[in-house]
């Protein structure tokens, strides 16, 4: 071997020490055009990553890098073109361009080349490993804190989405992350099905956090269900244009758990940022999954508070029934039987008083005892019957109303309170089908712990104060039924604000 050689030999070892000596697939790409370029005296280099390697792209160095992937003719051989494949992936193609600017690559040089691209391809590989293990570990630390980060007060109310969604969005290299919950209406199919803005992440306005997105994935015939994550190029088949800054590639991941579907993860990535890598959406997949087996769990604490409420008041009717009325009974016998023998028509008089008050007694105790034991079966939510008649009442629209739920609505128990909620919801709808001829409608129905508030803005045509009031005089008649207020907002050209308040009733 000539002196020349072994110097080459020895030059290429060190780049390929070189190249190995990190494991950064961003750092190993970088090395290997860079030690290419210097073995062969290149002044130019392109590194072009296939679909195999974590990040596609082109990597250009040099002074007309730019013409390198173009057809050289007559100078092919004045370029060296290597591929860097190991076990029949595919990962980049190098190119170099002429040696010194101007000369050509020799039959060593291209054999040279070859060894470097298998000693490159190794260590892209090795590196790809390396961080796919790497990323692995992230994604099981981070779903490890799931189960700290959820709870809730109540069986209608989840906390910790923020929270969940934010470790995602960290987790997934996004820029923004949300967590939808279904809304199930009773007639809908499970495409109609809306879905809840439950969780939300930094860079997402906080007004998104209760939005309801209607008809999600059905436009673009998104199966959301039991399917695997999938992989959107722009998030829009999701959220609606518009809602949100900017946004590219989107993640899509089903939260389900023993064929239980709990909603949808969505983490959306900003423009440039890349697409995802196949580990990240598995990886995202199995951290969905166990977003899903700590809902269920929250759901099943809460079934099982529930459970035990459920005999706790079953003992107690058992008890007010075997023993209290048992005891009031054999009273008002005592009584009716003491009455024969009392002396004057007054004190018999009282006497039947007293057992006619207990008589009285008994019925409401009987009254206490059904209402403890009716049947306590899982009835449609009233966010389903509020989406239902936002879909009813709004079907005569080009558009779709943009609404936002707020939080413990489906705690609503009181069904007159629903029942005025309803109607006002598609009187106020009806007027905007009928007079406003507006092109965007927005709902905002919100509970605190003592009032509940609706209000309905619409950019229609307006009105001024003379105006036919029977549909707004319904309103404010409900209103005024419950206790509440109706206040409208509108001058002609300038759209219509609705604001209907009433009071939370006490037994809820």
């Amino acid at each position: 071997m000539s002196k020349r050689s072994d110097a080459r030999v020895r030059e290429l070892l060190a780049s390929m020490a070189s190249i190995a000596s990190d494991l950064s697939v961003t750092a190993v790409t970088h090395r290997v055009l860079d030690e290419a370029m210097k073995i062969f005296g290149a002044t130019s280099g392109v590194l072009e990553l296939t679909n195999a390697s974590h990040q596609q792209g082109l990597l250009a160095k040099g002074k007309d890098a730019a013409t390198l992937g173009e057809a050289a003719e007559r100078d092919e051989a004045k370029r060296l073109r290597l591929d860097l494949m190991t076990r029949q992936h595919h990962f980049a193609r190098l190119t170099l361009g002429p040696k010194n600017g101007k000369d050509r690559y020799s039959r060593a040089d291209r054999e040279l080349g070859e060894a470097l691209a298998g000693s490159a391809g190794v260590a892209l590989e090795n590196a790809q490993l390396y961080q796919d293990a790497a990323d692995r570990v992230r994604w099981l630390a981070a779903s490890a804190r799931i189960g700290g980060l959820l709870g809730g007060e109540s069986r209608h109310h989840t906390q910790g989405l923020n929270e969940v969604a934010e470790l995602a969005r960290r987790e997934a290299r996004a820029k923004y992350a949300l967590l939808l919950t279904p809304i199930a209406g009773g007639n809908e199919t499970e495409t109609e099905a809306g879905y809840r803005i439950a969780g939300i992440s930094e860079h997402v306005h906080p007004h998104l956090a209760g939005r309801v997105l209607l008809d999600v994935g059905a436009r673009h015939r998104l199966v959301l269900r039991g399917s695997a994550p999938m992989l959107l190029a722009a998030p829009e088949a999701i959220v609606p244009l518009g809602e949100l800054a900017d946004g590219a590639d989107t993640l899509v991941a089903g939260l389900s758990a023993r064929g239980t579907h709990y909603g949808l993860l969505v983490a959306i990535r900003g423009n440039g940022a890349g697409p995802y890598r196949p580990v990240e959406t598995q990886m995202a997949g199995i951290f969905a999954n166990n977003i899903a087996q700590g809902l269920g769990l929250v759901q099943v604490h809460h079934l099982r508070e529930d459970v035990l409420l459920y005999l706790e008041r079953e003992r107690i009717a058992r008890d007010l029934h075997d023993i209290v009325i048992q005891r009031i009974f054999a009273a008002g016998l005592g009584i009716s039987a003491l009455r024969k023998q009392l002396p004057t028509a007054l004190a018999r008089e009282r006497a039947s008083g007293i057992a006619r008050e207990l008589d009285t007694t008994i019925a409401e105790l009987r009254a206490t005892i059904y209402s403890l034991r009716a049947d306590a079966g899982e009835t449609e939510s009233p966010s389903s019957h509020i989406l239902r008649a936002i879909r009813r009442a709004s079907e005569p629209l080009d558009f779709t109303p943009a609404l936002r739920l707020g939080e413990g609505l489906d705690a609503l128990g009181d069904e007159a309170t629903l029942t005025h909620l309803l109607a006002v919801i598609t009187e106020g709808l009806s007027n905007v089908v009928r007079h406003a001829r507006a092109h965007a409608v927005e709902l905002a129905i919100e509970r605190t712990q003592d009032t509940l508030a609706l209000t309905l803005r619409d950019d229609g045509i307006g009105f001024g104060s003379n105006v036919d009031e029977s549909g707004l005089a319904n309103m404010r008649q409900r209103a005024a039924e419950l206790g509440g207020t109706l206040v409208i907002d509108s001058s002609p050209g300038d759209g219509t604000t609705l604001r209907w308040t009433v009071p939370m009733p006490a037994e809820s």
